[in-house]
């Protein structure tokens, strides 16, 4: 029996992380766990992880009061305390707000899986994609809309791609600094090689015997961006001659 491993995937939003969560979930003996810092508490509609949801911490003051870090290190405690293998989604902006996990990493040396999106134009399009159907996940083909057709703002557009390459090197630095052991991959490489998927079980010291599962995730838009984007050559007007020339399909 493999020993049980403590990790957090940290990324930003759109990039990838419910996905890669899922199919971890899919692994016997791992539990694969959403954002668990969303400042919210559920919703009854149903979602991907209904069935196993380990609750948020906000969700969670009953148990281990409110006051700050104290709560958030008894959470993790408790969370990590599975005999199974544990894993939750960090959104930078999570981090953010609650820095002590941060500190807690550090202390019990916990492996992060830094996940990024190298194509910050494709993260865009999903935020976009992502308002205009009202949710952030396909669960079955039945919801997915036969077309999906949306507008970017090429005003901020340039901005928009800076903010996010800026999210990614942020994060690199900080679990630099902050000595973390951690691997980065791409949500793009992920999809493409099950190599990549293999490389980040093996950093996390998770064995897998046959195939990588599928993830039950289906992916809101099938056509290319050209397909999606209906101002598609405005766009492609403003990244000309940029460093984010290389985003366009």
């Amino acid at each position: 029996m493999q020993a049980a491993t403590r990790f957090v995937v940290l990324t930003t939003q759109r990039n990838g992380s419910t996905w890669l969560m899922s199919v971890l979930n899919s692994l016997d003996g791992v539990s694969g766990q959403g954002e668990l810092f969303l400042p919210r508490p559920r919703t009854p509609e149903r979602r991907w992880d209904s069935d196993f949801a380990h609750p948020r911490y906000v969700e969670s003051a009953a148990r281990f009061g409110t006051r700050r870090p104290r709560s958030v290190f008894r959470y993790l405690d408790d969370l990590y305390s599975a005999p199974h293998s544990v894993g939750f989604s960090l959104m930078y902006s999570q981090l953010r707000s609650f820095p002590e996990i941060l500190v807690f990493l550090m202390r019990d040396r916990i492996p992060v899986v830094h996940l990024v999106r190298r194509n910050h134009l494709d993260v865009l399009i999903s935020f976009a994609v992502k308002g205009r159907i009202g949710q952030a996940h396909i669960l079955s083909p039945a919801e997915r809309p036969r077309e999906i057709s949306v507008e970017l703002d090429t005003a901020s557009l340039l901005k928009d791609l800076e903010r996010l390459q800026h999210k990614h090197d942020v994060g690199r630095r900080v679990l630099r600094v902050c000595r973390l052991r951690h691997i980065e991959v791409g949500y793009e490489d992920l999809v493409a090689d099950p190599t990549d998927f293999r490389r980040v079980l093996q950093f996390l010291g998770i064995s897998l015997d046959g195939s990588v599962p599928e993830s039950h995730i289906l992916k809101s838009r099938l056509g290319g961006q050209r397909d999606v984007v209906s101002n598609y050559d405005d766009v492609r007007r403003t990244l000309a001659g940029s460093r984010f020339s290389q985003f366009l399909d």
